[in-house]
């Protein structure tokens, strides 16, 4: 169980950095993505394509794969914590280098810039950089997250029962 308070939008600097752990991508995780998505391209699912093709070897994970598994490692450093919180949207997403099954990825993840929108919500920038296993940038991610101000309060009782389902 993980004790740390409930973070709200205020208590974020510019600057600050979280580096998440290493999730190894499998050939499982590339084939229920598939099937969750139906993006059943060759580059993903055909050997005899991969060799032929003029970047990859083998088949390869979805770019939106490890964006997805980029977005759980944000969650796990800064939204899990957070206040109430949603993702804003991504402002640049690039695809660098290819991710094989087998090949494992963290992420560098900095808070960009701070901005208040209102009384309730501030937008938070987080750039999240995946480097895999021989420390090659795979993906750069720049993300905006819309979190609670400490000045709006807790009218709907939302932070309370966060700490209580924390324990």
């Amino acid at each position: 169980m993980d004790v740390r308070e409930t973070r709200y939008f205020e208590d974020f600097t510019v600057g600050e950095r979280f580096r998440s752990w290493g999730r190894t991508i499998t050939d499982a995780d590339i084939r229920l993505f598939l099937g969750a998505t139906g993006a059943d391209h060759p580059n993903h699912t055909d050997a005899e394509h991969c060799r032929r093709h003029p970047i990859f070897r083998a088949p390869v994970a979805l770019g939106v794969l490890v964006l997805s598994v980029v977005d759980g490692f944000i969650a796990e450093a800064i939204t899990r914590y957070a206040a109430p919180c949603l993702n804003y949207g991504h402002d640049k997403i690039r695809y660098l280098k290819p991710v094989y099954p087998g090949d494992t990825i963290h992420a560098d993840i900095e808070v960009t810039a701070a901005e208040a929108k209102n009384d309730e919500w501030g937008l938070l920038t987080v750039t999240a950089d995946a480097v895999d296993q021989t420390g090659e940038l795979v993906l750069v991610n720049v993300n905006k997250l819309l979190v609670w101000r400490r000045t709006a309060g807790d009218p709907a009782g939302v932070v309370e029962r966060q700490l209580s389902e924390r324990g």
